[in-house]
């Protein structure tokens, strides 16, 4: 059992990783651009894998119109605002952010299934709030020279868009959960969100609009960071998580592989040389606890 947790440590490891790859490409590439070029090799990937496995079986085509509803909100749109609020505020304060998820989940169940929350789990969902709250209001004012850092835009706006991609994540998961439950596989069901969002992303490279371009040409680095970026993300983190799902309990997998903002801030550490400020690490703990509340009970 402790092997599987390991496991679950090691996809927030993978994710906290490819947050940072992913931040100096947005950067370079714009946040829009970047999903787009990342999604394209990331459905390469899933599909690929799929067919490999062989589950597309378990597809019911009853499911379809809610799986691709479901990758619309929570991939086309969700990941679109992710990826554009971590070029604006870079990896600390978006995956801190990203956090909300959790909260948004059980709100979004209690609302549209009709699912009873505990007391434990509400109280978890105010706890990463003021984590969350900590994190940005009172983070790392020491780096603020370091690329991953520095802010590029409107703080508040970059906010915005992350607690919208996280708003976007929760409803794509709970509209995915009822199918998962009939059977669907995971996998094939995330290849099918995935290119259909990809898809979509490839309409905006034919719009002559400025939000749609790609603020360089690409380059052999950039592409590589893409494919590593969805490589660590969605093909090999994912994955590790639904082994470490399928075999050890699932509130403790869910809370562990919540972690990668803490481990952010220790790889922030190694890369910049300076210490996180404590009211950051503060925060991160504080909105962690929060979310092992909400998976545990």
């Amino acid at each position: 059992m402790i092997y599987y947790y390991w496991i679950a440590i090691a996809a927030a490891f993978c994710w906290a990783i490819a947050s940072l790859v992913s931040a100096d490409v947005t950067r370079n590439l714009g946040g829009l651009a970047f999903n787009r070029l990342r999604l394209f090799f990331v459905s390469i990937m899933l599909i690929s894998y799929t067919f490999l496995i062989d589950t597309w079986y378990t597809i019911n085509t009853e499911y379809l119109t809610i799986i691709i509803i479901s990758g619309i909100i929570g991939i086309f749109i969700g990941d679109t605002l992710l990826f554009i609020a971590l070029q604006k505020i870079g990896p600390r304060r978006n995956n801190i952010l990203f956090s909300l998820a959790a909260p948004f989940t059980v709100v979004i169940n209690i609302i549209f299934l009709r699912e009873i929350a505990s007391f434990v789990s509400i109280l978890g969902c105010f706890i990463v709030f003021f984590g969350v709250v900590i994190a940005i209001a009172y983070g790392d004012k020491k780096n603020l020279d370091h690329r991953w850092e520095k802010v590029e835009g409107s703080l508040s706006v970059g906010i915005f868009f992350a607690v919208c991609a996280a708003l976007c994540q929760a409803i794509g998961v709970v509209m995915m959960k009822p199918i998962l439950n009939f059977g669907a596989d995971p996998i094939a069901s995330a290849a099918i969100r995935t290119s259909t969002s990809c898809l979509l992303l490839a309409i905006t490279f034919l719009l002559n609009f400025e939000i749609f371009k790609a603020k360089k040409n690409l380059s052999i680095k950039i592409v590589l960071q893409s494919i590593i970026s969805g490589f660590l993300g969605m093909a090999l983190g994912m994955s590790l998580l639904l082994i470490a799902l399928q075999n050890a309990d699932a509130g403790i997998v869910a809370t562990l592989s919540s972690t990668s903002p803490i481990m952010i801030l220790f790889l922030l550490w190694i890369f910049t040389k300076k210490m996180p400020t404590i009211t950051a690490w503060i925060g991160t703990i504080v909105a962690i606890f929060g979310t092992s509340l909400i998976f545990i009970y």
